[in-house]
């Protein structure tokens, strides 16, 4: 019988282990390599953030338009030739939120001067045209060219049955989540989308939690996409709950708020853009 204390044969594994390293191959029971999460992946899109995102999630469109090709155009080329089938569940998460947002930035910065997004297609700035921008072709993303809504419905709404994910894409709208001043990364996730919707939820020019006694005012995001958070309209005050504390906390718990949902602001989220709102509350 073989025994691990025989020196030969210890020598004789270290050698099995020593070639199967050399040729790039992981010892039975390690990680797969290509499931971690690579820091530079992200390093691009943090400077942009960094550099053209404000502490309100308010973007300065005039500056990255001027240096897009040096700052929003190497990490649309990384987009491209990344395959995010190679990366963990939530690193591919974060990844497909980078790129709606990123994608969002291109539409808006392609098109600039522009007041919304929906000023980026021919028609009116409305939501009731003919030619939807979330509908058109804005970029390659992991070697094939998307649409937002492809990205946002498509991927991630039906792949990931996330629903905080709502409080994270940012098509280019005052009344969309805050765009965060970092990239989203795979073992940051589950916290920067908890922050986000804590966030999100407590910004009354957003939401209104409570709007008065027995009301609260949400943002039409909760109302468009309620079943993602449930099966019942309750299920959003249900879930919601956990990012308040006390009587509100147990008030939502229990549904008992009247629900009311505020008008859409789709003018764009740019820095000290105060003036021109083209609010629809369709």
């Amino acid at each position: 019988m073989f025994s691990l204390r025989d020196p030969a044969i210890l020598f004789f594994l270290l050698l099995l282990l020593g070639g199967s390293l050399a040729l790039g191959q992981a010892p039975s029971g390690a990680t797969d390599a290509g499931a971690a999460e690579k820091p530079a992946r992200h390093m691009e899109f943090s400077r942009l953030l960094a550099r053209y995102v404000d502490g309100q999630g308010r973007v300065d469109y005039a500056q990255l338009e001027r240096h897009a090709d040096t700052t929003l155009g190497p990490y649309l080329d990384q987009l491209a030739s990344t395959n995010p089938a190679q990366l963990s569940r939530d690193a591919q998460l974060a990844f497909w939120i980078n790129a709606y947002n990123a994608l969002a930035l291109k539409l808006i910065v392609d098109h600039y001067p522009v007041k919304s997004i929906w000023a980026t297609t021919p028609g009116p700035a409305k939501p009731s045209k003919e030619k939807s921008p979330f509908t058109m072709e804005v970029g390659t993303v992991a070697d094939t060219a998307r649409t937002l809504d492809e990205i946002e419905h498509e991927i991630i709404r039906k792949r990931f049955d996330e629903p905080r994910i709502h409080f994270a894409v940012v098509c280019a709208a005052m009344s969309c989540p805050p765009l965060r001043q970092e990239p989203y990364t795979g073992p940051r996730l589950d916290a920067q989308l908890d922050d986000q919707a804590r966030t999100f939820l407590h910004n009354e020019q957003k939401n209104k939690i409570p709007a008065g006694e027995d009301r609260i005012a949400l943002t039409r995001i909760l109302k468009w996409f309620g079943s993602d958070f449930g099966p019942s309209p309750e299920a959003v005050q249900q879930y919601i709950a956990r990012y308040f504390e006390s009587a509100v906390r147990g008030r939502l718990s229990q549904a008992e708020y009247q629900v009311e949902f505020r008008p859409y602001d789709w003018s764009l989220n740019a820095q000290g853009d105060t003036k021109n709102k083209t609010a629809d509350s369709d």
